[in-house]
């Protein structure tokens, strides 16, 4: 009977999985690996979001001249910066063969930006423009995301990948969540915070978000290095067996992508993206302007009324795999994605003739 236990509690490869493929410790070490892939979705959505509600505030502080029209600049950098070299990023991890090279310069480039961002109370010249560059770098750093989005692909199988898909999601969305979050709880430092280092490095409501990303990527970094991240490319093994080929490179060949589903899908991506980064972006100075929001209210409520829709998209992602095992994920798409997004914009037209 304690033998029977001792056996029922050893640890395994679960059934639906366990079929010769990977050794108990290969499934292991390739689930760290996705973890450590979550971790960085989720750094790279946090740098993206932890400063939009005080990008005007810290702006207009440090250059009072220049203006929402720049501001909308500097906050376009980031996602140029990302589409200009995500394809670079997919083409340099597909010619090495590795994603650790790509992902450690990113995630250096990203601890750097983070930090010039925060070192902008130095008041350098042209401060506007370093700020431009700073968040240019992040958006550059953040290009990562398609090499985690293609590793995820390659080291989760057919049967896991919804599941996978759908955490890292999550993850970005949880990004999104403290984010603002921490912006919100920095907001009580003040505009003028901490000086450490005869002043050269300031901690006020502005740049404490900067240095937290400049720590987490440390230790994103770190997680990187060999001997703690491990590469496991399973995909290509899977489908190697299930087609009766007899390399993986033979099996690439045969498989015929469906450019008409990716760009469809890549379309649609853009679309959410466009529309979260317009109403974010433009909601503090907006605020600032019809509620008379000083910068400490507009950095407070704009976090808290942020954290609340994220909140409810993090339900929405958890509800995504269990609504995809019951109806086709296309729909789910439409119905549950799209047909919302669309109500919701159609709810911010100004119905009447009276103010808002």
């Amino acid at each position: 009977m304690g033998n029977s236990c001792k056996k029922s509690q050893n640890p395994k490869i679960p059934d639906d999985v366990n079929d010769g493929l990977e050794t108990l410790e290969e499934y292991r070490s390739r689930w760290r690996s996705v973890r450590v892939i979550y971790f960085t979705m989720f750094l790279m959505s946090l740098g993206f979001s932890i400063i939009l509600t005080g990008i005007w505030p810290y702006l207009n502080k440090l250059d009072p001249k220049a203006g929402k029209e720049f501001m909308g600049l500097i906050v376009a950098a980031n996602p140029l910066g990302q589409m200009i070299f995500s394809p670079l990023f997919g083409w340099w991890s597909n010619r090495i063969g590795s994603i650790r090279l790509p992902l450690l310069c990113s995630l250096a480039l990203f601890t750097f930006a983070s930090g010039l961002y925060s070192s902008l109370e130095m008041r350098p010249d042209h401060v506007k423009y370093w700020m431009l560059i700073s968040r240019f770098l992040i958006g550059v750093s953040s290009a990562n995301i398609a090499v985690c989005r293609s590793y995820l692909s390659a080291a989760t199988r057919l049967s896991e990948r919804t599941k996978a898909v759908s955490m890292v999601s999550l993850a970005q969305v949880l990004g999104f969540i403290v984010g603002p979050g921490l912006q919100t709880a920095v907001t009580p430092l003040g505009n003028d915070g901490y000086s450490f280092l005869r002043g050269s490095i300031v901690f006020n409501m502005y740049t404490a978000c900067g240095w937290i990303n400049v720590l987490m990527s440390i230790g994103n970094f770190i997680m990187f290095l060999p001997g703690l991240f491990e590469e496991h490319k399973i995909a290509a093994r899977e489908i190697m067996i299930k087609q009766g080929k007899s390399s993986e490179r033979e099996t690439w060949k045969a498989i015929k992508p469906d450019y008409v589903s990716a760009w469809t899908l890549i379309v649609a991506f853009f679309v959410l993206v466009f529309n979260f980064v317009l109403l974010e972006t433009l909601g503090t100075s907006l605020t600032m302007d019809q509620f008379a929001w000083s910068n400490h209210e507009a950095l407070y409520y704009m976090g808290i009324l942020m954290s609340v829709g994220a909140i409810v998209a993090l339900a929405t992602f958890v509800a995504i795999n269990p609504l995809c095992k019951v109806f086709p994920e296309h729909y789910v798409l439409i119905w549950g994605g799209f047909s919302l997004m669309v109500l919701g914009r159609v709810l911010y037209i100004p119905w009447g003739d009276g103010p808002p």
